[in-house]
């Protein structure tokens, strides 16, 4: 339609070598637009993919899982062959195990190296920005590293052993 518009246009008037460019432009506009999105949603899907493959790398027996198809369960097992053993079931309807590959797996609790360092950088500055806050409002609470360092994520915290725990 647009096209059509051009072309009349063009061959009613005595400027048809401008439509021409104008049409030409247009066309060169939308052909690298498409060209930058196809680009900007192909390195996402990348980077999702490869956190994707660092979340199932990081599955370890006690990780709760959900597989593609809705099966809900506990790891109890990472096979060597790319595979592991899901406990689904409760003591009282009965427990079972289910053998599967590791990519059925659809959702997990696991974490990632590209997680977790994002899940930090976050907590930075979440903490930075506190603290500015609080500058603004005359308030002292540290410099931002001292913030940040006091928002442990919560998995640091339930592996550090605390001080009543050390076996001495």
């Amino acid at each position: 339609m647009i096209f059509s518009l051009l072309s009349e246009s063009s061959g009613s008037t005595g400027g048809g070598n401008a439509s021409n460019i104008i049409m030409y432009v247009l066309i060169g506009v939308i052909i690298v637009a498409f060209i930058a999105w196809m680009f900007f949603s192909g390195r996402k899907n990348k980077q999702r993919q490869k956190e994707y493959i660092e979340q199932l790398d990081a599955i370890r027996p006690g990780h709760k899982v959900k597989t593609a198809g809705g099966i809900c369960g506990i790891v109890v097992e990472v096979c060597d062959d790319n595979t592991v053993i899901i406990e689904t079931g409760s003591e009282t309807s009965g427990k079972s195990w289910v053998k599967m590959d590791k990519e059925l797996i659809a959702q997990t609790d696991a974490k990632g190296p590209t997680q977790i360092a994002r899940e930090e950088a976050e907590a930075r500055r979440k903490a930075e920005k506190e603290a500015k806050e609080a500058e603004k409002h005359g308030e002292a609470i540290g410099t931002p590293e001292e913030a940040a360092k006091s928002e442990v994520p919560s998995e640091a915290k339930e592996e550090a052993p605390s001080q009543e725990e050390k076996p001495e």
